[in-house]
């Protein structure tokens, strides 16, 4: 079996706004299993959404900065070769199954990323104009990223993902929801001091396919009644129809609630 560890993450790709001269928001949208930042940044640029017939998403958000980054390479235990992943996983169709393989490579790619939302909120000067968000086994690391870090976000947004650990985390939940960042950060070793007891006020939208054949929209929902359960506001939406199998954004309708989302939760995002 190969060892990954020698690999370092890659610098982010960045679209910066396209209004010049301000930026008031930043979104940091993580990409799902054998993909990249640059990929998913391109796949989203010719997305159809609504509008003028050249627009796109980032024209739709100029004031934004957009940071995607990049996964590392790592062996895959089920497919038996490297893929660029953000951590290992045996089963799409249950994610619990050998959940000790998703381990370290949550472990890293949260330690990493935290680095990065803490760079924004330090350029921007307030965590609430930061939004995070990914698709598929990005939805899922960024959840952790959420989860562990002691984050007030703006928003957060994920599509076609699920929750690692959903059964612990919910069986903490009936005991004291305020335990899981403890929990989590205890498990994947990513200690953080949140400043006691966690505030559960970052918005959240979550997007599936209910046609999803990769991962099953059950996957989703259920992420998205344990969101609930902890204290989040959730907005729930499901699709019919999407590219890739029912895997991808629908379009244009998944895009415009993306567009929708940050619009209505950043109050200092200039709208043109």
């Amino acid at each position: 079996m190969n060892n990954i560890q020698s690999h370092e993450y890659s610098i982010p790709y960045i679209i910066h706004p396209t209004a010049p001269g301000r930026h008031t928001s930043t979104i940091i949208f993580l990409h799902g299993r054998g993909s990249s930042g640059l990929e998913l940044a391109d796949e989203l640029s010719s997305s159809k959404i609504s509008g003028p017939p050249d627009a796109n998403i980032f024209s739709q958000l100029p004031h934004v900065k957009w940071v995607f980054p990049t996964a590392k390479p790592r062996f895959s235990t089920i497919f038996q070769e490297e893929a660029t992943e953000w951590f290992d996983i045996y089963s799409l169709s249950d994610p619990s199954e050998r959940s000790e393989l998703q381990i370290e490579g949550l472990r890293e790619a949260v330690l990493f990323l935290r680095g990065i939302i803490d760079e924004e909120i330090e350029i921007l000067k307030d965590p609430k104009s930061v939004f995070l968000g990914g698709i598929s086994q990005g939805e899922a690391t960024a959840l952790m990223l959420l989860l562990t870090g002691g984050y007030s976000l703006g928003g957060f947004m994920g599509f076609s993902g699920w929750m690692p650990f959903a059964q612990q985390i919910q069986n903490e939940t009936m005991t004291d929801s305020y335990r899981i960042p403890g929990y989590l950060n205890s498990v994947l070793g990513t200690d953080r001091e949140t400043n006691g007891r966690m505030e559960y006020d970052t918005p959240i939208l979550i997007g599936h396919g209910r046609d999803d054949a990769y991962v099953d929209s059950a996957l989703g929902s259920q992420a998205r009644d344990i969101l609930q359960d902890i204290g989040h506001k959730v907005e729930w939406r499901e699709y019919e129809d999407a590219e890739q199998e029912g895997h991808w954004f629908k379009e244009p309708e998944g895009l415009d609630d993306i567009v929708r989302f940050v619009k209505e939760k950043c109050s200092n995002l200039l709208l043109e």
